[in-house]
């Protein structure tokens, strides 16, 4: 990456430092230079692109590696009558994270969609995971509901999902998966 960073950096001193060549037919030595210039700014901005690009990967890779990566999802059964208001993550006992959902990400979870709720690091052993739901039942009452289940974080990425599961006319429940 420090060697692209070089390039463009020794690209941008030969535009500022170039000799002038001879304009093609029809083209002022001006318009030639412009044109000449624009090609290389377009060029310097695809390179920062791909720079940027490569570095996000990088910062993503550092801020959480592989062996201590921990990525928790929710979902929503398709069929489920319960309106999913509000979501409340902890691992250990801290919170790690709350969401308030819209309307549109409630029906994005119906069709089923899967949201990353949090990605964090964690290191291995036994954790648990707690969890807070809210929202409205298929009557239309309010509904809160807080469960806990044990996690076990080994070397490598760890991916859960909490799943809402609603059949009509029962309370809701939580299920986790592990992959």
């Amino acid at each position: 990456m420090t060697n692209r960073f070089w390039q463009v950096l020794i690209a941008m001193v030969m535009v500022s430092t170039s000799v002038h060549a001879q304009s093609p037919a029809g083209m002022s030595q001006e318009e030639q230079e412009f044109r000449s210039l624009d090609e290389q700014v377009q060029g310097l901005k695809e390179d920062v692109i791909k720079i940027n690009r490569e570095m996000l990967l990088i910062q993503e890779k550092l801020l959480y590696p592989s062996s201590s990566q921990v990525s928790v999802f929710v979902s929503l059964e398709a069929s489920s009558k319960f309106s999913l208001d509000a979501i409340e993550l902890t691992l250990n006992n801290k919170p790690v994270q709350k969401h308030l959902y819209t309307y549109r990400e409630l029906e994005a979870l119906r069709k089923k969609g899967v949201q990353r709720l949090h990605t964090g690091n964690l290191a291995t052993g036994k954790h648990q995971l707690g969890v807070t739901v809210r929202g409205l039942t298929s009557g239309n009452s309010a509904y809160s509901k807080t469960a806990s289940f044990p996690l076990e974080k080994s070397v490598g990425p760890k991916l859960v999902e909490l799943r809402v599961v609603s059949t009509s006319g029962a309370q809701p429940t939580i299920t986790v998966k592990e992959w």
